[in-house]
């Protein structure tokens, strides 16, 4: 949420002492962390009402104290409405899924109505969302909420702090309380975009065991890119074609055997999240493809596997490099 689009009532709010910080558990909604003002509407309509009985006095109008009071005693009944449509809910928190760094981060809330009084049009948003999720609570039940928030970052996203808000019935006040839930969501390292092909490097290699069995089993040419090994330019392609754009010999991935992706051996000229960024490239494409690979990063390695597990592991242990 920038700062251009919080209003004066929220930056209020959020300097209430007692009012920040993580909260484990359920969360029960009360007179404690509930606030409430007038909105620009019910301001507004507090200036009509004075002038109306500054009217009302200047010419002794009955009729016009009558309809003045009238009108008084319904703001205070909404005031009460407004504060009753947020009070006594209970928050939970789900689990937020992983995702990508810049994406947007998905995190699932259950509200639950216990007082057996239908809430309408209670508003969810976290900073950064584009629109809230407007939610109606029917009596008695549990209704589930998603907030969506942008992941900028990648590593260990603490939750965000959620605003509720709720205008019912008149929008002459406006109602709303702070949450956020204790907990991190795991933020994945954004994919290398376009994909550099899976390197040549496998385990056999890298242990001087040689090439590997199927290592002449030629399944593709594709250009050169930074990084691939001298070994695999297909000279020959290249002087029939006479260009001057390499061509690199692509084997068939089933018979390279188990590849090994390794932060030592990416090219010097990438920064630590360049690597870390094609790292993920390459896991999810091994993924893909039914390989087996093995996973080095300074200080850890994850030994060979394959599979949706081991493509979950190796990203966290991206995740958190």
């Amino acid at each position: 949420m920038s700062r251009a689009t919080v209003s004066w009532v929220d930056r209020l709010a959020m300097r209430l002492p007692g009012r920040a910080g993580p909260h484990h558990g359920e969360l029960l909604l009360a007179q404690r962390n509930v606030f409430i003002l007038p909105t620009r509407a019910g301001i507004l309509y507090a200036v009509v009402l004075l002038a109306m009985l500054i009217a009302s006095i200047n010419y002794s109008l009955s009729l016009g104290f009558m309809l003045t009071f009238l009108l008084g005693a319904v703001a205070i009944v909404t005031m009460l409405h407004t504060f009753r449509n947020l009070s006594a809910l209970e928050l939970r928190a789900g689990r937020g899924e992983p995702v990508f760094a810049g994406n947007l981060a998905e995190l699932i809330l259950s509200l639950t109505e216990r007082r057996g009084t239908e809430r309408i049009a209670v508003r969810l948003m976290a900073p950064g969302a584009e629109a809230p999720e407007v939610v109606d609570i029917a009596p008695q039940a549990e209704q589930p909420a998603r907030v969506v928030f942008p992941a900028a970052a990648r590593g260990r996203m603490p939750l965000p702090k959620i605003r509720l808000v709720t205008e019912f019935p008149l929008g002459l006040w406006r109602a709303w309380a702070w949450w956020q839930p204790a907990g991190h969501l795991l933020v994945y390292p954004m994919p290398e975009s376009p994909a550099v092909p899976l390197p040549s490097s496998s385990l056999a290699t890298s242990e001087g065991e040689g090439n590997g069995a199927g290592e002449e089993d030629l399944a593709s040419l594709r250009a050169y890119v930074p990084g691939d090994s001298p070994r695999r330019i297909a000279w020959k392609a290249v002087a029939r074609t006479g260009s001057d754009d390499l061509l690199v010999k692509q084997f068939d991935g089933a018979a390279r055997g188990e590849l090994l992706l390794d932060w030592q051996l990416m090219p010097a000229s990438l920064d630590g999240e360049s690597r870390l960024s094609r790292l993920t490239a390459w896991v999810l494409e091994a993924e893909a493809r039914g390989l087996r690979w093995s996973l080095r990063l300074p200080g850890i390695e994850l030994p060979v596997d394959g599979g949706a597990s081991h493509r979950d592991r190796c990203l966290e242990a991206l995740a958190l490099a």
